[in-house]
């Protein structure tokens, strides 16, 4: 009897869960970059290297989330080359 509870509460739960973690992966790509970029430059003093990071640490922090993200989230046509 409790497992089929538990079954039941996971195959209700799975797709709100699923649905947020790509909230999260979304957000986190969309938001982070810019943010650890911020907070690079502010902990920087000397003004060429802060003018150097705020050139070049976004595009590469943005590329790098970006990459990790598609591993985690596929569109639905998409298929895992075998």
């Amino acid at each position: 009897m409790h497992t089929q509870r538990f079954t039941a509460l996971r195959r209700r739960a799975t797709p709100a869960l699923k649905s947020a973690g790509k909230f999260i992966i979304i957000n986190a790509v969309t938001y982070a970059p810019g943010g650890l970029a911020g907070w690079a430059v502010k902990s920087v003093a000397r003004r060429p290297l802060r003018l150097l990071l705020a050139a070049a640490l976004e595009p590469l922090l943005s590329k790098a989330f970006k990459r990790l993200s598609a591993r985690f989230i596929r569109e639905n046509d998409e298929k895992i080359a075998k």
